[in-house]
């Protein structure tokens, strides 16, 4: 039975990464054996050294696999606990605007409504990251934002790493890129800037 060298935790027999804190299986110590040295490590910011992108993990690894279906899904949690009144106040406001006589300002106001929704969706994340660790969507998924000092991110790395979140092709290409040039998956580009990682908990 193989139990991780980071974190304790038990390890399934067929992962190359620990489900909890992303280490890698070669850094895992068994209870009757020594390990064997590991291959690669991971650093204080969830990246890996040795072979292999983040992609590529994630295309070999169930468990990374595992742990990008859920944070997709917090963030479409997330998303919907943004987006829903705030797509409520946008048709009141529409309504106001098509039939009180500023039917030429519309297109002008829904580019208006359209920034400054996504920018409070960064500020949701931003928020909740530096104070609690976590969004809801996140927490609900059993996620943390991590610094490099395995504490809640400051305001303004958790800024940071959710800037990219003003536009869904932005998020992506963050992800991405994020994952072809780590060697580790718990981090999108923008948190090699930050210094943060988002780990299970």
């Amino acid at each position: 039975m193989g139990f991780c060298a980071h974190c304790g935790k038990e390890l399934p027999a067929e992962a190359t990464f620990c489900p909890n804190c992303g280490t890698p299986v070669a850094g895992a110590t068994s209870a009757t054996t020594t390990a064997q040295p590991p291959t690669s490590t991971t650093t204080t910011t969830g990246t890996t050294t040795g072979t292999g992108s983040g992609m590529d993990t994630l295309t070999k690894d169930r468990s990374a696999q595992d742990y990008w279906i859920r944070r997709l899904i917090a963030f479409i949690v997330d998303a919907i606990i943004v987006f829903v009144p705030l797509a409520i106040i946008t048709a009141i406001a529409a309504f106001f605007v098509a039939f009180g006589g500023f039917a030429f300002y519309a297109i002008f106001f829904g580019g208006v409504l359209s920034l400054l929704w996504s920018f409070l969706f960064i500020l949701y994340f931003t928020f909740t990251e530096s104070m609690w660790g976590a969004s809801f969507g996140k927490r609900f998924f059993k996620f943390k934002v991590v610094s490099k000092t395995n504490a809640n991110p400051t305001i303004g790395e958790a800024f940071i790493r959710n800037l990219s979140k003003i536009y869904w092709l932005l998020l992506l290409l963050d992800v991405i890129i994020g994952l072809a040039l780590t060697k580790g998956y718990q981090q999108k580009y923008s948190d090699q800037f930050a210094g943060t990682r988002v780990v299970p908990v």
